[in-house]
């Protein structure tokens, strides 16, 4: 399951909608909801960058 949600695609995607979540908590709230917003969006974005990347091995047979 944990490697469902690391592969790439999905990563991709992720950082995409939390930063328009960001954007548009900023525009279209104020106070403490804007801040929690984006509290949970930026800290979704650290999450995704230090998670461990999708590498895949290949043998050096050449």
């Amino acid at each position: 399951m944990a490697r469902f949600w690391l592969s790439r695609r999905l990563k991709v995607i992720a950082i995409i909608s939390l930063c328009i979540i960001a954007v548009v908590a900023s525009i279209q709230t104020t106070g403490l909801t804007r801040a929690l917003i984006e509290l949970l969006a930026f800290g979704g974005l650290i999450w995704l960058a230090l998670a461990k990347p999708d590498i895949k091995q290949h043998d050096a047979d050449a």
